[in-house]
């Protein structure tokens, strides 16, 4: 087991390139007019489940250093995320040229991530989120050390209590009807991110679990039971699930042993990962840029059809995220003295 997971340390980067693009595909404005394409498109939201799985697993990495220490954690972890943050989100008040009150306001409740813990519908929210778990990750980690795998388990079995108590809420008194914005989407990710560390742990630390074919098939047969609820769910719930977090449920299966697959797929052309490894170490960049891309450029290109405009917006993402990516390693780097990992 331990090698295996190995692999998806090594090919971290990667799989994370893999993510993002995910993403970047589920967030497209119009559809390729290719059955297949489209929804692998329309499930693209499980880059995220990706992202949050590899965060938890490579943090318990971070946190496990004879030297580590927490000011620097937390000085790494917020100029990884919030400098580029503000900056785009400088880029984007200047460009809608709303100087109003209540404009400004906006701008400081996402700035500091508490617009999305008090119901604001905002896009960059995986940024509020992500900046969430990695605030109380040290406070698991102690635990954990301290008591086992029982914190992993009441930590898991929050998330899924908060996904339920959301669900039936949604379904019992909202008429099935989002009432809380964005932040149902944290609600949905929290167990992955710490089934996640589990599996740090494991890499980590070693695991005396034999990985023998019985356990490939269970592993391999759970995730494509999961695959084929997600297709029912796509198929004749979604609405209604999207709604209440319901449909994320499946991830939490497929992700740890999509992320393996993708990890012995990686190993086995290098080529490939290292392409998706040059994608993966600017996926935060790419991330910020393509979101508010899309929503501030897609109407001027509307005279294009739907593959050229498609493409374009995909273009502009990436160009905007190698600016971004290389003004921010290069202010950090001479700022901060500190080693800025993805």
């Amino acid at each position: 087991m331990n090698d295996v997971l190995q692999l998806v340390s090594k090919h971290r980067s990667a799989i994370m390139g893999f993510a993002i693009l995910w993403v970047m595909l589920f967030h497209l404005r119009v559809p390729t007019d290719l059955a297949a394409i489209d929804f692998f498109r329309s499930i693209g939201y499980g880059g995220v489940d990706i992202f949050l799985f590899l965060s938890g697993f490579g943090l318990y990495y971070s946190l496990s250093r004879k030297n580590f220490d927490i000011k620097k954690y937390y000085k790494s972890r917020f100029f990884r995320i919030l400098p580029e943050f503000w900056v785009v989100l400088s880029v984007v008040f200047l460009a809608q040229m709303d100087f109003s009150l209540r404009s400004f306001f906006s701008l400081i409740c996402r700035a500091t991530t508490l617009g999305y813990w008090i119901g604001y519908r905002d896009e960059s929210w995986f940024i509020s989120c992500i900046v969430f778990l990695y605030a109380i990750y040290p406070i698991y980690f102690r635990l954990f050390k301290k008591n086992g795998m029982k914190t992993s388990f009441f930590f898991i079995g929050a998330g899924l209590s908060l996904m339920f108590i959301y669900a039936l809420t949604c379904i019992l008194c909202y008429n099935n009807k989002n009432f809380g914005g964005f932040i149902i989407l944290t609600y949905a990710r929290i167990p992955i991110f710490f089934i996640g560390a589990i599996f740090g742990h494991w890499a980590k630390d070693g695991c005396n679990i034999e990985l023998t074919n019985k356990l490939k098939k269970t592993g391999l047969s759970s995730a494509i039971i999961a695959f084929i609820i997600l297709i029912f769910f796509m198929n004749f719930f979604h609405s209604k699930l999207q709604t209440c977090s319901l449909a994320y449920l499946p991830y939490i299966v497929i992700t740890p042993v999509l992320c393996i697959l993708l990890a012995k797929f990686f190993e086995k052309y290098k080529t490939v990962d290292k392409i998706f490894t040059v994608i993966g170490l600017m996926s935060l960049e790419l991330y910020l840029c393509h979101i508010f891309i899309y929503k501030l450029f897609f109407e001027f290109i509307d005279f294009l059809d739907k593959d050229s405009s498609n493409i374009l917006t995909m273009l502009i993402s990436f160009l905007a995220a190698y600016v971004l990516y290389f003004i921010n390693r290069k202010i950090l780097t001479r700022r901060t003295n500190i080693r800025i990992r993805p």
